[in-house]
């Protein structure tokens, strides 16, 4: 465990003490969980930033917000921020699928696909 010091000003130590004081609770505890609600969200930011500026993938984006699955693809979602692919990577599955003949995924063959749907 690791200890951390800061300097506030008069008024923010009447007012922290006040909060303390009526969340029953120390002033260093207090202290704590401020600078750990901030730095939720400060990695949940931070995640999705460099998610969207395509310096980490989906998955390490993740892995950094602290965010449950659900609660990532839910914010990722109302921030809209999709996962940025490198061109190398797109290109390289492009020639990969165009290479690929659908007729020997389906279970007989090209003639599925020749049938009419009515």
């Amino acid at each position: 465990m690791y200890q951390i010091n800061f300097r506030i000003g008069e008024n923010e130590k009447k007012i922290l003490d006040k909060i303390a004081m009526i969340k029953n609770i120390s002033l260093a505890e207090l202290s704590k969980r401020f600078v750990l609600k901030e730095l939720e969200q400060l990695r949940v930011d931070i995640a999705f930033d460099l998610m969207q500026e395509g310096k980490i993938s989906k998955k390490n984006a993740f892995k950094m917000s602290g965010l449950t699955y659900y609660e990532f693809m839910c914010e990722g979602l109302k921030r809209k921020v999709t996962e940025k692919l490198p061109e190398e990577l797109i290109e390289s599955e492009m020639n990969a699928l165009s290479k690929l003949d659908i007729t020997e995924f389906l279970k007989n063959n090209a003639e599925e696909i020749k049938k009419p749907i009515l």
